[in-house]
């Protein structure tokens, strides 16, 4: 079994982020994470920047891969949910609907998984910040079921919908702050040591979300 949080912002590339990256590595390899996904918002790592910071991670034995956020916006619904993308090798900029993202992330290879899709928005204008109902409509690979950001009753509508839908879940922290590092994660039955690894079983459904909130 490998243990990785799948979902971090770094105060390199998210502007909303305190988190500096060599921190983040050292902080995972305290909690005893096997793994780290660095997700940061419209943006995948660039290769010379994350070789360095995979030097600093290969000593403690942690695996770093690369992914990105992904904010999708239409001009009918305004904007429709956050969504994790992997197995792309480049940074997806282009402003897309959440059905133009699918057929893009799917027809090069990639995954995706709705982001926090029933964290509540404190905008107004709409009931979730994530994809809420919309994840029924969308050919996705998987769900974020515990974030820290999951309620009791967001927790049961993505476990309704991984039931009804046939995806497994994830667990991220969607960390800011290194506090945050570690709250929820993924574990993966099978060795993890890149993002091919990670789009294979994700897709194979061989993962399971765990909350490390909670006690006992």
């Amino acid at each position: 079994m490998k243990v990785f949080d799948l979902h971090l912002h770094t105060s390199f590339y998210s502007s909303c982020s305190l988190i500096d990256p060599e921190e983040l590595v050292r902080k995972a390899a305290e909690l005893n994470l096997d793994g780290l996904a660095l997700t940061e918002h419209g943006l995948r790592w660039p290769d010379d920047k994350f070789d360095r910071l995979q030097r600093v991670a290969d000593p403690l034995g942690l695996i770093l891969l690369r992914g990105q956020e992904i904010s999708t916006y239409s001009s009918i619904n305004g904007p429709e949910g956050e969504f994790l993308v992997f197995g792309i090798k480049r940074s997806i900029t282009a402003d897309l609907s959440a059905q133009e993202l699918v057929k893009r992330v799917h027809g090069e290879g990639g995954i995706l998984i709705a982001a926090h899709p029933f964290k509540l928005s404190r905008l107004g204008r709409k009931k979730y910040y994530g994809a809420g109902e919309r994840i029924y409509e969308l050919e996705l690979d998987a769900l974020e079921l515990y974030h820290p950001d999951h309620g009791e009753e967001a927790l049961l509508k993505v476990q309704q919908a991984m039931a009804k839908l046939g995806l497994p879940g994830t667990g991220s922290s969607d960390a800011h702050q290194i506090h945050e590092v570690g709250l929820c994660v993924t574990i993966f039955e099978k060795p993890i040591f890149s993002e091919a690894d990670l789009v294979r079983e994700i897709r194979a459904g061989r993962i399971q979300a765990k909350d490390n909130r909670k006690v006992g």
